[in-house]
């Protein structure tokens, strides 16, 4: 059920991406012949106004097919008909959708769900078959002493868990109703990373909700912040610093990742981060991505007159192949990590 809702979350993101581009061509007098979510024969349809709204059997992608986009059509609602600045903003409005949709998700979260402001090493939850219910450690203790080593906070406690392995011998101190006790057992192993040691404790988590336009303000804030370090990820792949391997998730990863978000009740946060990645994921100045068509709008300006549909066709088709073999890759890293025990997010 878990991986149905993490799926439900991403092809929403789909229909979100697609529907700025759906609506703004309209809004623009640009005809929409359809609008679909998925690939492959359709499942159900119906026609709206000139719209007909489809339902596909794989569910990874959607469109919003535009007339005069390849089908050959003419007339003042096509969309080559339109000046250039028109289509910039009905290609923007992908990206911009997903960006809106990031920050709303955010600020969902500041107002209902709130923000993590403090972690206390008090245990609020045990987790079941871990080595904190096989000793007796219980929710309320406090965390105070790790082997030889004081505790203070939870960051103090995780960095002296950082070096430990799975089935190391380690003693927990803890004090309960005004007392110290201290357990002695065997680190579990992290289900997701077979080489990270678990004692099998949650922390006392601190959370602080905000107003509507502080969220928002917060929100917009955090997207920026976000969007700086995924730029710089990327500078980081392409110079070689981080590897593509271990860095690169598909959609078994994604729908792995997401199942645990939401079993762990941080889907939404996670659902905002990806909305930015297909954001900038989209604007790559590579066809038949948003980016690349931008990038033939800007060189029809440069040039005065538009790139000839024989060489956009034959970019496109180089981009399809590049886009499908980052596909293919990904989802080969995907499943050699499931195989091998390693973890999708590296740490």
């Amino acid at each position: 059920m878990t991986v149905f809702v993490a799926l439900l979350g991403l092809i929403f993101l789909i229909v979100i991406h697609e529907l700025g581009h759906m609506l703004t061509a309209k809004a623009l007098g640009v005809r929409v012949p359809e609008f679909g979510v998925g690939f492959g024969p359709a499942l159900f349809k119906k026609k709206i106004g000139k719209t007909v709204y489809s339902f596909r059997i794989v569910l990874l992608g959607g469109f919003a097919k535009m007339a005069g986009m390849g089908d050959g059509a003419e007339g003042r609602d096509t969309y080559h008909a339109k000046a250039a600045w028109r289509r910039a903003l009905i290609i923007l409005a992908g990206p911009a959708a997903n960006i809106l949709a990031a920050v709303a998700i955010l600020a969902v979260v500041y107002m209902f769900q709130g923000v993590v402001t403090d972690v206390k090493p008090v245990v609020q939850a045990v987790e079941p078959g871990s080595m904190a219910q096989d000793v007796g450690i219980k929710a309320g203790d406090r965390i105070v002493g790790l082997d030889n080593d004081r505790v203070k906070s939870w960051e103090g406690f995780e960095s002296r868990m950082a070096d430990r392995e799975p089935g190391e011998k380690v003693t927990v101190t803890v004090v309960r109703d005004g007392s110290q006790k201290t357990f002695e057992g065997e680190l579990g192993a992290d289900p997701e990373n077979a080489n990270r040691a678990l004692v099998g404790v949650r922390p006392e988590i601190v959370t602080t909700m905000y107003g509507p336009l502080e969220s928002i303000g917060l929100a917009a804030q955090r997207c920026v912040e976000i969007t700086v370090k995924l730029g710089i990820f990327v500078g980081q792949l392409v110079t070689g610093e981080k590897d593509l391997y271990n860095n690169v998730t598909g959609p078994v990863g994604i729908a792995s990742v997401g199942s645990t978000a939401v079993n762990q009740g941080f889907f939404l946060p996670l659902l905002a981060l990806i909305s930015l990645n297909l954001a900038i994921f989209n604007l790559l100045p590579i066809l038949p991505l948003d980016g690349g068509h931008l990038f033939f709008i800007a060189a029809e300006k440069v040039l005065g007159r538009p790139v000839s549909e024989q060489t956009m066709g034959k970019i496109a088709a180089f981009g399809i192949v590049l886009v499908l073999a980052l596909f293919l890759f990904a989802t080969y890293a995907d499943l050699s990590k499931i195989f091998t025990g390693q973890p999708f997010i590296p740490d």
